[in-house]
């Protein structure tokens, strides 16, 4: 997979996190950052997964409050 431009991610991000908001699970800025860094191979698949978790793991707790 090549790298993607941020205007391409932008595009596709927008439809993408538009079907999820639908379903109460849209990305926060910091997981849209670090899909992001994903695609373009900037953090590996063990990075991304592991701050994917303690992101949503942190909203949780806020909305919890």
């Amino acid at each position: 997979m090549g790298k993607m431009t941020r205007e391409q991610f932008e595009k596709a991000f927008q439809r993408m996190n538009g079907s999820w908001a639908y379903e109460d699970a849209e990305f926060s800025p910091k997981e849209k950052e670090l899909l992001y860094k994903r695609i373009n191979g900037e953090i590996s698949d063990e990075e991304y997964i592991r701050a994917f978790i303690e992101s949503r793991e942190k909203g949780k707790k806020a909305r919890n409050l």
